[in-house]
């Protein structure tokens, strides 16, 4: 028989409709909403995306509305700006930090001002000792001040004035005029917006005509962000600072057009990869669609987009994790087509940020660009029918949350009247749930931790002062981890104390094949928590095993097994070892029916998944004697 040639015709795939017979069968009786996975802010994802759901944009990149990019060929000419924040607090040696890093590779400069978390520079010659190796004329600076807003910029420019070589026109970066994000962290009753942007709509007009390449206004999601923001709010909030912007310098005699040139946006990216990368994208529809309805000519709906990674995910347990944190962010924010990108440091979260921490966080985007070619693809997350759906779903969401805000009088009046409060306590909230039961697991901290690593040490960061000026308590920074972290933390004062961590007496029963999944969870839950397993099994009775327990030098019990062995063992085990000197008795597993009778027999709590597991082991240092 003659060989003959296949095509991709003889492999037709299945239609959307056999494919739902298919996973319909393979439910058996399951609802299909239980393949769904829910995202912050309402949002959720579907199993399976087709061309009905979201037929790729009929723009091509550089066209408005701008999602696919606001330049024709993304990053394939040049790539996108490279850039490095710095906080000090150290001026002198945050210079020398810059010098070396533009020197291997940073090509724009992030500096977040306002003692105690950022920079201290007060007058025009600490800004100039601190710019002093900067090349200006090639070199985009950005400021983010958090306080007073309107003094960096005026320094800025002073220094730019006298800086050879630094021709207006050739100048790049903003001024980080942001007065809402200084009314999200301070309060009503020191930061007047209207005034603020009254006195800068002349530097606005000024820059417009002098220096296009310097943006005098911020939009900065920080505040939120660090305090807990879901992704949908941090996006719909940025969007209302900007149309508040537009309002209010509008009012100064500066074009909607003009004013919407003179932002820079600069968002945070959360650890979700593809709906970041959809929520950047939206960033842009949502910008493009604002400017133009205010009557804003296409080119000024461009989104000048700067893209961070999150402070709220990192850890300061296991940092090293924070590097393949960041890559993913980074990533993300990448391929969602961000005009400059910034990876913070693995070590940010401990301290000040050393040369090894910039230098790994500088060269995760050098390896992107360079190594990985991110940099030669217009629109890499162009046509894709699951980001293109997601991207409209983030901007309809994010859309109706803008439409809140300003029914309200908008972003300034949400602030101040502690709607925004409000809704980050409401989301803090639910994502502890999620963090303390595992749900949103965190790698290193609350999963598979590191119980013996060693410490990552770095020079301490002055703590932000708590903030109650005003009727309005302004957010707090958060990071995820933190509620695991202060376990580990009290473990190690105990270690510091008494020479040993606190410890559990674990009895496996049954074989060693019935009760190693169930154990090994068991071991890592209570490494979470700063607590050493010390693991025992094959014993010949209850007797055995609480003879071994008194030995062990510890109050907390733990029994781990199969289910079917619990009824009949569990009442003896807990009899014999609290006879042995046992405070504590803990039962691996769900009761389920037979949990009155645990209970009556001596046990004292139960340690499942989907439980809270911060309440549990927060339990046990209690009994355990762990402060």
């Amino acid at each position: 028989m003659a060989d003959v040639p296949l095509t991709a015709a003889d492999f037709p795939p299945p239609s959307v409709e056999e494919w739902r017979r298919l996973v319909d069968k393979d439910l058996k009786g399951k609802p299909f909403t239980v393949l769904q996975s829910p995202l912050e802010g309402g949002l959720s994802l579907q199993p399976l995306y087709t061309p009905q759901d979201a037929p790729p944009p009929a723009e091509p990149p550089g066209v408005a509305p701008y999602v696919r990019g606001t330049q024709p060929l993304g990053h394939t000419e040049g790539g996108w700006l490279l850039c490095q924040e710095y906080a000090g607090p150290d001026v002198a040696a945050t210079a020398e930090a810059l010098r070396d890093d533009l020197e291997r590779g940073t090509q724009g400069v992030w500096l977040l001002l306002d003692a105690p978390l950022g920079l201290d520079v007060r007058d025009e010659a600490t800004l100039a000792r601190l710019l002093a190796h900067v090349p200006l004329d090639r070199t985009p600076v950005h400021l983010e001040p958090t306080t007073d807003v309107l003094r960096p910029a005026s320094l800025l420019l002073e220094v730019l004035a006298k800086k050879a070589g630094a021709a207006k026109q050739a100048l790049l970066g903003s001024l980080g005029i942001d007065p809402i994000a200084a009314l999200a962290r301070h309060g009503a009753a020191k930061v007047d917006v209207a005034r603020t942007l009254a006195e800068a709509a002349p530097l606005v007009t000024s820059l417009l005509k002098d220096a296009p390449g310097l943006r005098a206004l911020l939009v900065s999601s920080r505040p939120w962000a660090d305090a807990g923001a879901t992704s949908v709010h941090e996006l719909a909030w940025s969007i209302a600072t900007g149309v508040e912007y537009l309002r209010e310098l509008e009012r100064s005699g500066v074009s909607p057009g003009e004013a919407a040139r003179s932002m820079q946006f600069a968002l945070s990216v959360g650890g979700q990869f593809f709906p970041e990368i959809a929520r950047l994208r939206a960033a842009r529809l949502l910008w493009s669609k604002v400017v133009a309805a205010s009557g804003g000519a296409p080119e000024s709906q461009a989104m000048a987009l700067h893209a961070r990674t999150a402070s709220a995910t990192k850890t300061r347990r296991d940092p090293w994790v924070n590097i393949l944190r960041g890559t993913a962010e980074s990533f993300a924010a990448v391929v969602a087509g961000a005009d400059s990108v910034s990876t913070s440091p693995f070590d940010e979260p401990l301290g000040t940020p050393d040369e090894l921490g910039r230098r790994l966080a500088r060269n995760t985007q050098l390896i992107l660009r360079d190594e990985s070619s991110l940099n030669r693809v217009a629109d890499p997350a162009g046509g894709s029918y699951y980001l293109e759906q997601l991207t409209g779903e983030f901007a309809r969401a994010a859309w109706t949350e803008l439409q809140r805000i300003e029914a309200l009088g908008g972003i300034s009046k949400a602030i101040a009247q502690g709607d925004v409060a409000r809704v980050l306590t409401e989301t803090r909230t639910a994502r502890d749930k999620a963090v303390r039961t595992r749900k949103l697991p965190i790698v290193g901290v609350s999963e598979f931790p590191h119980l013996h690593e060693a410490p990552v040490q770095r020079e301490a960061r002055p703590s932000a002062p708590a903030n109650s000026e005003g009727a309005v308590t302004p957010p707090q920074p958060v990071r995820v981890a933190e509620a695991f972290e202060s376990l580990r933390d009290a473990s190690d004062r105990y270690h510091a104390a008494h020479g040993v961590r606190p410890r559990a007496f674990m009895a496996n029963l049954g074989t060693v094949a019935e009760h190693t999944a169930r154990s090994t969870w068991i071991s890592n839950v209570l490494a979470v928590g700063g607590i050493e397993a010390d693991e025992h099994h094959g014993f010949a009775d209850a007797n055995a095993a609480a003879e071994l327990f008194a030995k062990a030098g510890t109050t907390l019990a733990v029994l781990s097994g199969p289910d079917a062995l619990y009824p009949e063992a569990v009442p003896v085990y807990v009899a014999a070892l609290k006879a042995k000197g046992a405070r504590t008795v803990a039962v691996a597993g769900r009761p389920g029916e037979h949990e009155a009778a645990f209970r009556a027999a001596g046990v004292d709590l139960f340690l499942y998944a989907g439980a809270d597991l911060f309440q549990l082991l927060k339990t046990l240092h209690t009994q355990l004697g762990v402060a």
